[in-house]
């Protein structure tokens, strides 16, 4: 065995050694956001096996705006709730009802913190858009 890979072998063992934790949080985090995106573009009944995975159909209460607001805080900081348990002390904010050209659209905020396995907490905030049409988008704020 070579000393430069001895090196990095003793260093991958460390355990106060936080670049190796540097990279599993960020894919931690991505892996969150990434699972996030399917959640919320599966609906309620998609899932044979999980026939409550995902969130409602509310595509119709787009219209009635404070109807749907609280319907889809709920929906989704249920479903995070049960089916991500690396997120944390999950909030959901309403931020605006039309998107950047006027049109109706519900922008909200996801939060909280992901526990990492050597017990760190990473926050997390996602920019959430769902749009009359039923499209999602997700940006990690």
């Amino acid at each position: 065995m070579s000393n430069s890979l001895l090196t990095k072998l003793e260093r991958a063992a460390d355990p106060n050694n936080t670049e190796r934790h540097t990279w599993k949080s960020e894919d931690t985090a991505s892996s969150v956001v990434r699972h996030l995106k399917q959640m919320l573009t599966t609906r309620h009944g998609s899932s044979i096996t999980c026939p409550d995975y995902g969130v409602p159909d509310i595509t119709h209460l787009l219209h009635d705006m404070t109807e749907a607001v609280a319907l889809i805080q709920r929906a989704v900081k249920a479903s995070i709730q049960l089916y991500e348990p690396r997120l944390k002390n999950v909030q959901i904010r309403h931020v605006r009802s039309t998107n950047d050209v006027g049109m109706p659209a519900m922008l909200f905020e996801i939060s909280g913190h992901i526990v990492l396995a050597d017990g760190r907490r990473q926050p997390l905030r996602v920019g959430t858009t769902l749009d009359d049409k039923g499209n999602v988008e997700l940006q990690e704020l």
